[in-house]
């Protein structure tokens, strides 16, 4: 077998036991139920608070990893989220409920530096796309397991979640041991060459003074001489950053994905939220199947990920259109939630959008990913993925701690249903922005 095809089983199988967690199916259901004994108010407003701000907190953790320490990193988060779990097992207390979600909100982004070592140990950037769509077939395939498994033991019991986390732990104790066996990455460092390879254009206009260039290594080398190792690193770091963002494809396609991904987050903190919401409704008779939903969600969504990766296409030309459209499908059914009185409808709004979701962010890794040095992958991502946690924070602080805009629409559902309206306006409105960017592309010769 190949050995990019090695190593991507390998971050598959932990990816696959990482995302099998039965409890965040019902974990509203959960915390308001006599197992947490909390109400939904509190949920939707401190616990769910707790978790995007714990995520953003671990995200800033998570930029200063380098790439010599991705296994003990991942390790380590696998390691929290066991904990997180068993915390919030037996008859848990306010305040162990709340370090559980905080432990949960930290480790949700941990598939990043599986990503990030994933990509560090494939040599033939040709086989990313494929790569990416492995991992992500296999972590939708875990969250479908997670979801069948968490409806069979609902049902099965009559409505009791008190097992639920300790399936959780479970899964998150074997995948410690499968990280375990990851090969270590070699140790990198920002040697003198690092810095002084960098010939971006951003780098070069950066440069005030008119020295020549053999002057101008002479200054860095001796900077870097009395400079200290922490000192060297950072400007490493910023060397690294700099120079990634001056491509025009990952600067775009990261703008995308802050934004995007930002928007996702809310809708996953809140879509649970949601269900129950809409079946508490006077008048309403629907039951929750979350599970079930969750679990079509997933499958689907590890299909639309494995088709992505068989497509070949020229994504420097078509790509942007390709965001685009699914940027504007993405948008139009969350919009539509607000409309929906039914869980049928709303499962449905989201089991599409699963699937369009799990395309655009296949195709969007392996783009950026082909584009990064190889000591710039965490660090692109992780940057990345904390502006997207910055606005999903902000979106947090606005509609839940501040109330902005104090909106309650009369005759329809109450903020929070508003939210998705305003989710799905932002990604539309992404949408838009891509295709003027796709028409420019095509009107020029390629």
């Amino acid at each position: 077998m190949e050995s990019w095809k090695i190593i991507t089983y390998n971050v598959a199988v932990y990816m696959f036991l990482f995302e099998i967690r039965p409890l965040e199916t019902y974990l509203t259901a959960y915390l308001t139920g006599p197992d947490g004994n909390v109400s939904l108010s509190e949920v939707a407003n401190s616990m769910e608070s707790i978790r995007s701000y714990s995520a953003l907190t671990a995200t800033v953790i998570m930029l200063a990893v380098s790439e010599y320490f991705y296994k003990p990193a991942i390790i380590a988060y696998t390691v929290c989220s066991f904990i997180a779990y068993i915390l919030m097992s037996g008859s848990p207390s306010l305040i162990h409920l709340r370090v559980g979600v905080a432990g949960i909100g930290a480790t949700s982004n941990a598939y990043i530096l599986g990503f990030s070592y994933l990509y560090s140990q494939i040599s033939d950037r040709k086989q990313y796309q494929k790569a990416t769509s492995i991992i992500s077939v296999s972590l939708q395939l875990g969250i479908f397991c997670g979801s069948v498994l968490s409806q069979l033991i609902v049902s099965m019991t009559g409505g009791i979640y008190s097992i639920l986390p300790y399936f959780n732990a479970s899964a998150m104790f074997l995948a410690v041991i499968c990280a375990c066996l990851f090969p270590t990455k070699k140790k990198h460092s920002f040697q003198m060459e690092n810095v002084l390879n960098e010939k971006t254009r951003l780098l070069e206009n950066g440069l005030k003074n008119k020295m020549e260039i053999h002057e101008k290594k002479i200054v860095i080398m001796k900077s870097i001489k009395y400079n200290t190792a922490v000192e060297n690193t950072f400007k490493g770091l910023l060397f690294d950053f700099k120079a990634s963002y001056s491509n025009t494809v990952v600067l775009k396609r990261s703008i995308w994905y802050i934004i995007s991904m930002g928007s996702h987050f809310q809708i996953i903190t809140n879509m649970n939220v949601l269900y129950t919401y809409i079946v508490n409704n006077p008048g309403n008779h629907d039951v929750l199947l979350n599970g079930y939903a969750e679990a079509t969600i997933s499958l689907c969504g590890a299909v639309g990920a494995y088709l992505i990766g068989k497509v070949q296409l020229d994504w420097i030309y078509y790509g942007d259109a390709v965001i685009a459209i699914c940027s504007s499908i993405m948008g139009i059914l969350m919009m539509s939630c607000y409309y929906h009185d039914h869980l049928f409808l709303i499962y449905l709004s989201y089991i599409v959008y699963g699937i369009v979701s799990q395309m655009v962010f296949v195709s969007n890794f392996s783009e950026i990913a082909k584009r990064l040095k190889n000591q710039c992958y965490s660090l692109v991502y992780g940057v990345n993925l904390f502006g997207s946690l910055l606005i999903s924070t902000f979106m947090t602080i606005f509609f839940v701690q501040m109330n902005f805009l104090d909106i309650s629409i009369p005759g329809r559902v109450p903020l929070l249903v508003f939210q998705f309206l305003f989710i799905g306006g932002l990604d539309v409105s992404l949408g838009i922005g891509f295709l003027f960017l796709s028409y420019l592309k095509m009107t020029k010769p390629r």
